[in-house]
């Protein structure tokens, strides 16, 4: 009996670790394989600690032994993909950078008060809100004196910063972007394209994502954007992501430190809400932080002029 559920034990357990290597290897280019390459590392990672024990628990012979050294050597890849999403380099910032956080914050309603509260920790920075709700009305919580605020399509920014410009881009099935432009001491004029992506799981995101970016092109310049931040509803390192924009670099990548994962908030696994920098700015530091409400973690960074 026990080698009966052993063997069940190890075959799912290898199948979803297929399933994920699988993923990785096609990513979401096609609408079938972005389920494979949606599993997380983690889920990979918690299959294979399953596979190696239960592999022992087999009838000793050469299935045992192959079980055994490729539950081990899953072991090892999951582990490694695992810590990918975790960095303990400390990134130190100029005293000119420019501290953007984004935040989606999914139509506060009852919670917009206790949403604007959560905000506080990083009052003086540039905060771009995606899905705002009831939170404007709470802004003055963390907006401080001479701060700027612009509401345009579903975002709201507020900062330290003269607001240039502020216009929704594009507003339909595929998503939401607007471009901010201001001014701030020590960066000069930044323009953000802030996005926010439908998360139904049965769009295919390469076909979606490839139609909302010639959408942008149509009415934005992207060589002139310096950064595209929001809720991609895609994980870093997305196919559809890296064709849909290019030239622009994963600012984590770069420089992240701590879990690189925003969603769920309470237990994030999926790394979806991400902020992508033109070669021109240099992202001197990006972390996600629990704001303690909502459903989606907030993204910080901070850039400044100078050339990587």
């Amino acid at each position: 009996m026990v080698g009966r559920l052993a063997i069940v034990a190890c075959a799912s357990a290898a199948l979803v670790c297929v399933a994920w290597v699988v993923g990785c290897a096609v990513n979401d280019r096609w609408g079938w394989s972005q389920w494979l390459w949606w599993i997380p590392a983690p889920v990979a990672l918690v299959s294979a600690l399953v596979w190696v024990p239960c592999a022992r628990l087999l009838a000793p012979g050469a299935l045992r032994r192959w079980a055994s050294i490729t539950g081990s050597v899953s072991l090892v890849i999951a582990t490694g993909a695992t810590m990918r999403s975790f960095s303990l380099a400390s990134r130190a910032y100029g005293p000119d950078a420019l501290h953007l956080v984004c935040w989606n914050a999914r139509w506060p309603g009852a919670q917009a008060r206790a949403s604007a509260q959560a905000l506080v920790p990083w009052a003086g920075q540039v905060i771009i809100i995606s899905n705002p709700g009831r939170i404007a009305e709470h802004a003055s919580i963390w907006m401080h004196d001479g701060e700027e605020r612009a509401e345009a399509g579903t975002f709201l920014l507020t900062g330290p910063v003269r607001v240039i410009e502020a216009r929704p881009v594009v507003q339909g099935d595929d998503g939401f972007a607007t471009l901010f432009r201001f001014e701030a001491p020590g960066t000069g004029t930044t323009s953000v394209l802030a996005i926010d992506q439908p998360s139904n799981p049965l769009r295919p995101r390469y076909a979606a994502l490839a139609r909302f970016a010639a959408q942008v092109r149509a009415a934005v310049d992207l060589r002139t954007v310096d950064l595209i931040v929001g809720d991609f509803n895609c994980t870093r390192g997305s196919a559809s992501v890296h064709d849909a924009f290019p030239g622009f670099s994963d600012a984590w990548s770069l420089v992240g430190q701590g879990w690189g994962a925003s969603w769920p908030r309470e237990t994030p696994i999926l790394h979806i809400d991400l902020a992508l920098v033109a070669d021109r700015l240099r992202v001197e530091r990006c972390e996600l932080h629990d704001p303690g409400v909502g459903h989606h973690r907030l993204n910080t960074l901070s850039c400044s002029r100078e050339r990587r």
